[in-house]
């Protein structure tokens, strides 16, 4: 730590004609300028500078450091930050979007597990949006929204290549190319990565986390509208296994990810029209050397493939009257599924699928009244109906105050949220509950921002209150909860800048958990300190990122750091090491859950990579 505070002293004496070069510093990149939303939640924006200077190679690279979540994996290694074990998967109040079109996945919800660790190379900035009122940007509500931008021709034409090498021979190739034909802007990338990581053992068997994915994204536009086409496959050791009864001797998964999607902004932009098609197909496998218990049937062998289609059709139009913005949509999603293809020893299981479609049907009003130039107050509504599951009509209410002058910012929400559970929580066989409630969160935030010509604080505060929240009974089945969890929040943080490309961040949040009363309270405290600074054809990248309060984990300290040599405007050479002291963040995962046995294993393992990218 002396060590990064003599770095900081030592930056600070050098920030000759100060005043000169903040006249010309941007927070914002042109675009991230021109996309985000401040009063849609507590918004962090990750412009092109810091992406670059940070080296961000996938997207956990920065969903480990976000006010009050963590990066975290579920039992079979795959993005789900609020996993809670041995639950399969739980962020399906956490959206992810690429540009407008909302990524997700028929049977889980959230697209977060195959793309929460998405690599980021065709991305020009990600926004961040905290707090129940992001879902506004689509169908289905959200407590976090993820917003990925890619690149585009107009600041990206060309093409260019890119090679990463990394521990345990790990290893990274992408390319892309941009550019104009007539009046049409393409851009076009494709990525192959291999994530090796260490392995582990138990009961004689050996643990593994690698991963593997291919990806593809193509995207066609002009003024008016835009295509986009992607494709993505994955495959990864399933670590644990999704059974807690018993260490698999083997196991795998793998998903196959396909949209088609289109945008049009007509009526002088004030009619936003968009359609989505997604096709997806997964496969788990896991083999036990030993068999498992009799209560699950005493098998040592399964596999279950299950493949879905998500349907999106969306129409927006904006009015203004008089000191009134009022948005009004209609939505519509239809999702297919089918994950009946269950084998235990190769044997077809007796599987009842308790319904294999969903529509839901949604309409939803925004409006936004200017009180005067610095205050504004948005009342926003949506009726949701899902025809296939009965009494399910949920609503989403929330109200906020935004306020805002020359170096003051508050905002103030205050939302109602309904969440349906997906087909995974309701109806499959051995888990599935088709009498679940929706969830109901009850949220309050507020925000405070003031920024003077070198610096930004902020500060964030907040409760929750969870009604009828998702967790396994003791045979796997999903229940809710019944009692009520609340959560108290707060996030302080100071963003300093000495010059266009020197910046020095920190970041304090601290969260307080009232599971239920059978349980007692859980505090989690981060820290993060970070330095980004740009001397001659240098980069230079520093980071700490402290976790503590975590139940049964110790407290961990992740120091990332990073090195870019930029030989020519063309040749860029860079050098990166990942929790470079191996004293991160761990996690525990239950491997038999009637002896309590467990694993315990790093969140962000240790890694060192280098990487070379040449533009022409």
């Amino acid at each position: 730590m002396k060590y990064l505070l003599l770095l900081i002293l030592t930056l600070s004496l050098q920030a000759n004609e100060l005043d000169t070069l903040l006249e010309n510093y941007q927070t914002e990149s042109e675009l991230s300028k021109k996309t985000k939303d401040e009063s849609a939640g507590h918004l962090t924006v990750y412009t092109r500078d810091d992406l670059e200077l940070m080296q961000v190679e996938t997207l956990k690279d920065i969903l480990k450091t976000i006010p009050f979540f963590r990066y975290l994996e579920n039992r079979i290694a795959q993005p789900d930050l609020l996993n809670l074990d041995p639950v399969l998967s739980s962020s399906k109040s956490i959206r992810i979007y690429l540009n407008q079109n909302e990524l997700i996945l028929p049977i889980f919800g959230s697209g977060v597990s195959i793309f929460g660790n998405i690599d980021m190379d065709f991305i020009d900035h990600v926004e961040i949006y905290e707090g129940s009122s992001s879902f506004k940007f689509g169908i289905e509500p959200a407590t976090i929204t993820i917003r990925l931008y890619s690149k585009r021709a107009k600041h990206d034409a060309g093409s260019r290549v890119k090679f990463l090498t990394a521990s345990h021979g790990s290893h990274k190739e992408n390319i892309y190319t941009s550019g104009f034909f007539n009046d049409m802007e393409y851009f076009v990338y494709a990525n192959h990565s291999t994530n090796k990581q260490d392995v582990y053992h138990r009961n004689g068997e050996s643990l593994k986390r690698d991963h593997q994915k291919n990806h593809f994204y193509a995207s066609f536009s002009d003024d008016i509208q835009k295509v986009e086409i992607q494709a993505l496959s994955a495959q990864n050791d399933a670590f644990v296994g999704a059974v807690p009864y018993g260490v698999p001797q083997d196991s795998k998964a793998e998903n196959k990810f396909f949209n088609l999607a289109y945008s049009a902004n007509l009526l002088q932009k004030s009619l936003l029209f968009k359609l989505s098609y997604i096709q997806t197909e997964s496969l788990y496998n896991a083999n036990y050397r030993t068999a498992l218990p009799a209560i699950l049937g005493g098998y040592s062998q399964v596999e279950q493939r299950d493949k879905g289609s998500v349907f999106t059709a969306i129409v927006e139009k904006k009015y203004q009257l008089y000191n009134h913005t009022v948005n009004v949509g209609l939505q519509y999603r239809k999702k297919t599924f089918d994950f009946s293809d269950l084998k235990y020893n190769g044997v077809p299981a007796l599987y009842n699928q308790a319904y294999n479609k969903e529509d839901i049907y949604s309409l939803s009003i925004e409006d936004t009244l200017a009180l005067s130039l610095n205050n504004r107050v948005k009342l926003f509504f949506m009726q949701q109906k899902s025809v296939e599951l009965e009494n399910e009509s949920p609503q989403q209410l929330s109200i906020s105050h935004i306020y805002t002058d020359d170096s003051l910012v508050f905002k103030t929400f205050v939302s109602r949220q309904e969440y349906i559970s997906d087909p995974y929580a309701t109806a499959q066989d051995h888990i599935g509950n088709p009498s679940l409630k929706p969830e109901l969160y009850h949220s309050y935030t507020q925000e405070i921002n003031y920024e003077t010509a070198q610096a930004l604080w902020k500060m964030v505060y907040g409760y929750t209150k969870i009604h009828n929240f998702l967790i396994p009974d003791a045979s796997g089945k999903m229940q809710n909860a019944q009692e009520a969890m609340k959560i108290y929040y707060m996030q302080a943080s100071l963003d300093y800048v000495f010059r266009k490309k020197d910046k020095l961040q920190f970041q304090f949040d601290y969260q307080k958990f009232l599971p239920f009363e059978t349980r007692g309270k859980l505090h989690h405290r981060n820290y993060l300190v970070r330095m980004t600074n740009s001397v001659s054809k240098y980069d230079f990248f520093n980071e700490i990122v402290m976790n503590s309060g975590y139940e049964n984990l110790k407290t961990g300290l992740d120091y990332s750091a990073g090195l870019t040599y930029r030989h020519t405007k063309d040749l860029h050479f860079k050098l990166k090491g990942e929790n470079i002291f191996n004293k991160g963040l761990t996690r525990k995962y239950i491997y038999n859950i009637t002896s309590g046995q467990q694993i315990e294993v790093p969140v962000i393992e240790q890694k060192f990579m280098l990487s070379m990218e040449y533009l022409f």
